[in-house]
């Protein structure tokens, strides 16, 4: 059995819900539709995509009202396109406010291009070079949304060994100009940023890399990062955690001043 997608299991998470609240068995509903159980079995934990043309079907027998079809939606959104950027980029786009915590890396939006393919080849080896440039480009397109008026506002949480942590093989002179860039965009006024101290006393990021979005008129959702994407939390208590830990985190965290004098020593201003 293929290992659990986190869009399609967070989709048969609904599956599952809307059944048990009809007390019915996965094989009622699976003969309703006209599949084998162990189809829709595998629907259920995320290891198979449910094919759109049994989606209204499911809709109208788990009387759901249009919410599994919105549901679906959402995770066919998720994994149309390598490693989910595309969905990091429609959150992104949409926000009034984005808060990262960023343990491993410069975060996506503060990224050179040398130093997000450096990144990538490090993630992906092997992976074609046309594969790389794309990834590269969707990362850069992004940025966009530090350009243009209105900007979001956009704090950073950057662990400390972020700054020493060299990528691609390519030398402390890449991390360096990196380092600059992230710098000017601090100077600027685009970002903010608050270095979290190795000698912190707490770690309360163990958990990775994560990401808080605010909306102007939608609810508040998270997403986290794993291997190959992003996965978004909507659901209200693990969103919570999050702004939990995110607070817990920006606690421990230098502040923005001392976090630009950081900066400027690692480039030599």
């Amino acid at each position: 059995m293929a290992k659990p997608d986190p869009a399609w299991k967070q989709f048969g998470r609904h599956m599952r819900s809307h059944r048990e609240a009809l007390d019915l068995r996965q094989v009622d509903i699976a003969k309703k539709i006209g599949v084998v159980g162990s189809c829709y079995s595998s629907w259920e934990t995320g290891s198979r995509k449910v094919d759109e043309k049994y989606v209204n079907s499911l809709d109208e027998h788990l009387k759901a009202g249009g919410r599994i079809a919105e549901e679906w939606e959402k995770a066919h959104r998720q994994v149309k396109t390598p490693f989910r950027f595309a969905e990091l980029s429609d959150l992104e786009a949409a926000a009034t406010q984005i808060r990262d915590f960023q343990p491993l890396v410069f975060p996506g939006l503060l990224q050179t291009e040398e130093y997000a393919r450096a990144m990538f080849e490090d993630i992906f080896p092997g992976m074609p070079s046309a594969s790389i440039e794309e990834l590269v480009q969707t990362r850069m397109d992004r940025q966009r949304i530090l350009e243009d008026e209105p900007r979001p506002l956009v704090l950073f949480l950057i662990g400390e060994t972020v700054l020493r942590q060299q990528v691609g093989a390519r030398g402390p002179e890449l991390l360096k100009k990196q380092a600059e860039r992230a710098l000017q965009d601090l100077e600027d006024g685009k970002v903010r940023v608050q270095i979290i101290p190795q000698a912190s006393g707490r770690h309360y990021g163990s958990g990775g890399a994560f990401r808080l979005y605010t909306f102007a008129d939608e609810p508040s959702v998270a997403s986290a990062e794993y291997m190959t994407g992003e996965a978004v939390i909507s659901d209200k208590e693990r969103y919570q955690e999050c702004v939990t830990t995110f607070g817990l985190l920006q606690g421990e965290a230098l502040s923005e001043a001392a976090t630009l004098q950081m900066l400027r020593e690692m480039v030599g201003r």
